[in-house]
């Protein structure tokens, strides 16, 4: 991995962190926008099925935080046992999502401010924790903790953006 310290800050890069950051504030501050105790998504949700939208559209009133949960509906299972609670209302999102959001703002943040350059076999490390923990979950009986799953998670994301970043960084839209 090789990491530099940018001449100039672009303002395409740093605006990806800005809209990351944002969506993450969104998932940690939507459980806030309810009731204490009145969001519970339960442990049946699959990805791409939205199957907790007539659980979402009855007892989410606010539209952003519907939108958002909307989204995790789609792209995340949802399992109250796999997610965290704030305000003792379950997050939009499951832990190991939540951790691929927050690596990929922090990978965004750090991406916006250094030229980085990862190998391809160094990514593939870095995701093969999420990818194996997930696999022995799936076909297993094999539980891991929340905790597991964020840091899987986080590793993924950061690195995934810093993938992108390089990407980014070495096409003609970064004004080179």
């Amino acid at each position: 991995m090789d990491i530099k310290k940018k001449n100039k800050l672009t303002p395409l890069s740093f605006l990806a962190f800005i809209l990351l950051f944002a969506w993450l504030l969104l998932l940690f501050l939507t459980p806030f926008t309810q009731a204490p105790q009145t969001i519970y998504l339960g442990n049946n949700g699959m990805v791409s099925i939205m199957d907790n939208t007539p659980y979402i559209k009855n007892n989410i009133k606010n539209p952003i935080s519907r939108g958002v949960y909307f989204s995790g509906d789609f792209m995340c299972h949802q399992h109250a046992d796999r997610s965290f609670f704030l305000n003792g209302n379950q997050m939009a999102y499951c832990a190991r999502c939540t951790g691929i959001f927050l690596g990929m703002a922090f990978g965004a943040f750090i991406g916006s401010l250094f030229k980085l350059r990862i190998g391809f076999s160094l990514y593939i490390i870095v995701i093969l924790p999420l990818v194996l923990d997930g696999l022995l979950q799936l076909f297993t009986s094999y539980e891991s903790s929340n905790l597991i799953r964020i840091v899987t998670g986080t590793l993924a994301g950061t690195f995934t953006s810093f993938v992108f970043y390089y990407v980014f960084q070495n096409s003609s839209l970064s004004g080179k």
